[in-house]
């Protein structure tokens, strides 16, 4: 494991315009013939977690494929975001992974065409909208994309009004008992990404499983998260975000005021996880890396068992 530091990508949004400083850890592989492709990860609300980060990134080297996890939250001063989503926003989140993005292309042993991005909750949100067309004219003159994306448990109550993506492989992996970022919404924009043209789109949803399933043991309650599962609003190509339930668009901060108003509630259950669905849906996580020469063909390896910290 290396570490790195970098500045995150501001760009034209209201809510990631704030130049940081960053920290990464990146995880490389056993030397193979070619440089190894890679995978971003960004981290939930809760934070790097060893458990489910780290998990992933040693999941990831054995399959012969880089990770780099980005702590979004401590050189912001954060420690987590799960009482108030405000403290890092998911703009912020996707600003960090596309300076990462750069970073990574300039290093000789990661292949420049085989950087993926994935992400859990707030991070998976990050890496849907990393997907998203309209966002990239944001960017500004930013010239890279993402090769493949895969979101673990995403938000989905905000979706862009124009869903259209740069075509890129994407899966969804999805938790049928997930009141905190409910599967439905994420189905639904998943659809609409096809179809406005994205056929490379892999939806699966676990039937047992709740947000959070990389957490081994019993459900438990997050008593002090905000909950935004019933904000649905549309995300228009200027950046504000129509709501159904106003009639009306609102910028940014208008939004999050008006939310915190009329439809964030506080709790949320996590956990559950078995070791037989963490690796059933780790072998899924792999299988579709793979099909993208993303990493090694897929055997039925031992996963680590890291245990939470």
């Amino acid at each position: 494991m290396e570490s790195v530091s970098f500045h995150t990508l501001t760009f034209d949004h209201p809510a990631a315009c704030r130049p940081a400083q960053l920290s990464a850890s990146l995880h490389l592989p056993a030397p193979g013939e070619r440089p190894a492709p890679c995978m971003v990860i960004l981290t939930s609300s809760a934070g790097v977690q060893r458990h489910r980060e780290h998990y992933y990134a040693e999941v990831l080297n054995e399959a012969g494929t880089a990770a780099l996890i980005i702590d979004s939250f401590t050189g912001r001063g954060v420690r987590r975001t799960v009482a108030d989503q405000t403290l890092v926003s998911g703009a912020q989140m996707e600003g960090d992974a596309f300076a990462a993005l750069a970073l990574l292309r300039d290093d000789s042993r990661i292949d420049p065409r085989r950087i993926g991005i994935m992400g859990v909750s707030k991070g998976g949100v990050a890496t849907l909208n990393a997907a998203i067309a309209v966002r990239q004219r944001w960017r500004g003159d930013f010239p890279h994309l993402f090769d493949l994306h895969v979101a673990i448990c995403p938000g989905a109550t905000a979706q862009h009004r124009d869903p259209t993506t740069h075509g890129r492989p994407m899966f969804f992996m999805l938790a049928a008992r997930d009141d905190y970022t409910p599967a439905p919404l994420a189905v639904e924009y998943a659809e609409r990404m096809r179809a406005a043209g994205n056929g490379r789109i892999k939806v699966k949803v676990y039937g047992n499983a709740h947000h959070g399933w990389e957490s081994i043991g019993p459900v438990f309650d997050i008593k002090d998260a905000e909950n935004w599962s019933c904000c649905r609003n549309v995300i228009e190509d200027d950046g504000t975000h129509f709501i159904p339930a106003a009639g009306r668009a609102m910028s940014e901060p208008e939004y999050q005021a008006w939310a915190r108003q009329h439809c964030v509630t506080r709790g949320a259950r996590a956990g559950g996880g078995t070791p037989e669905l963490k690796q059933r849906a780790t072998a899924d996580l792999l299988g579709f890396l793979a099909a993208h020469d993303f990493a090694a063909p897929w055997t039925n390896r031992k996963f680590p068992a890291i245990e939470e910290a």
